[in-house]
């Protein structure tokens, strides 16, 4: 096994956080950081997480750190309106920054919008910047663009995670750290992901519900074609040492998620290895998929299929390669509900509950 790192997500349940400590080394890896969002009135982020209160926000930060863990802030909105860029705007921002990184000693800082890391690097140069993977960093000219800008850290765009010759040159060229995206079960190339990650950044600054609108489509894709499940960017637990030329430093997605799933996705890649459906430690569009439908895909006979070596030599001419089609009609199928799908049932029913008030619909609300 190699010597793995870990970016965990809080998912604003503490249980949840104290059961994530438990497992904060197996093995030769480790949970080095925990990120979450903080209060709504300064920044949106990528989820929807309820209201968030300066004293609780601070309060996490503190157990974190007891932990012997870093904090990643997140203040990757990818819009927030026509006064984003005012001085009003901006001014508090920086402020909030200052105090949760020099009174309360957050480490790290994730941000989607290269002239915002310009602005932190230049008022905060002893933080961690890490470019969000919501800055769709998926070449050389980007990846630079952000370095330049000031991130330490770059997480590229999913869609590159099996193209290992272009992380290898990002790596080089850049001098940065990447950290990769393992879990987020999002379509390739996904054509909504920009207005999706637009709406969510008010929504989550509103502290309202995204609801499940964008999933109505991105599901309707994944229904029709079930390839999706194969091209999707996700890499396997088993798979992550093999990026040792690049990095060892991986983010596991599931701020939304029940704590049962969270814990079984950070179980699976802490301990390198996942003996089920590969869609219980996925997220995204793939995983609420499979939550609603009852899709299976065995994890274990990837290997047989050799299906790193496979994907990761690509040349992503999908007319002419017939690999994906052809195992996904072998491997993936409807099966019905798994225990652990079961166990994930909170997110099912609101999943559900929302198909009930006509959220998650073919047509606009």
């Amino acid at each position: 096994m190699a010597n793995l790192e870990f970016s965990v997500p809080y998912n604003n349940d503490p249980k949840t956080l104290e059961e994530i400590f438990e497992l904060k080394r197996l093995g030769n890896n480790s949970i080095t950081e925990v990120y979450l969002a903080g209060p709504q009135k300064y920044s949106g982020t990528g989820r929807e997480p309820p209201e968030i209160r300066m004293e609780d926000f601070i309060n996490i930060v503190d157990k974190i750190h007891g932990e012997g863990l870093r904090v990643n802030l997140l203040l990757n909105s990818t819009c927030e309106g026509s006064e984003w860029y005012t001085a009003e705007v901006v001014r508090p921002k920086m402020e909030y920054l200052r105090q949760v990184h020099k009174e309360y000693g957050v480490e790290a800082v994730t941000i989607a919008n290269p002239i915002y890391i310009r602005e932190v690097r230049r008022q905060f140069p002893d933080i961690e910047i890490c470019a969000s993977v919501l800055g769709d960093i998926d070449c050389v000219q980007r990846a630079v663009v952000f370095a330049e800008a000031g991130a330490n850290v770059l997480t590229p765009d999913v869609n590159i995670n099996r193209n290992l010759k272009l992380l290898k040159e990002i790596k080089a060229i850049t001098g940065t750290e990447l950290k990769l995206m393992v879990n987020e079960g999002c379509l390739y190339k996904c054509p909504f992901r920009k207005f999706h990650f637009n709406r969510m950044s008010h929504v989550s600054k509103e502290a309202g519900i995204e609801g499940a609108f964008f999933f109505a489509y991105c599901g309707g894709v994944i229904g029709e074609d079930s390839t999706q499940f194969l091209k999707s960017g996700w890499i396997r637990p088993e798979d992550t040492s093999k990026y040792g030329e690049i990095t060892s430093y991986f983010k596991i997605v599931g701020r939304t998620m029940p704590s049962s799933k969270v814990i079984r996705c950070v179980r699976a890649y802490m301990e390198e290895s996942w003996d089920g459906d590969l869609m219980d430690i996925m997220c995204g569009g793939l995983g609420n998929f499979a939550l609603r439908y009852g899709s299976y895909l065995n994890n274990k006979s990837l290997d047989e299929n050799r299906f790193f070596e496979k994907v990761t030599s690509c040349d992503e001419n999908c007319s002419q390669c017939k690999y994906c089609e052809e195992l996904a009609k072998e491997l993936v199928g409807i099966i019905g509900f798994t225990e652990e799908k079961i166990e994930d049932k909170d997110l099912k029913d609101f999943i559900d509950d929302l198909g009930n008030k006509g959220v998650i619909t073919d047509q606009f609300p």
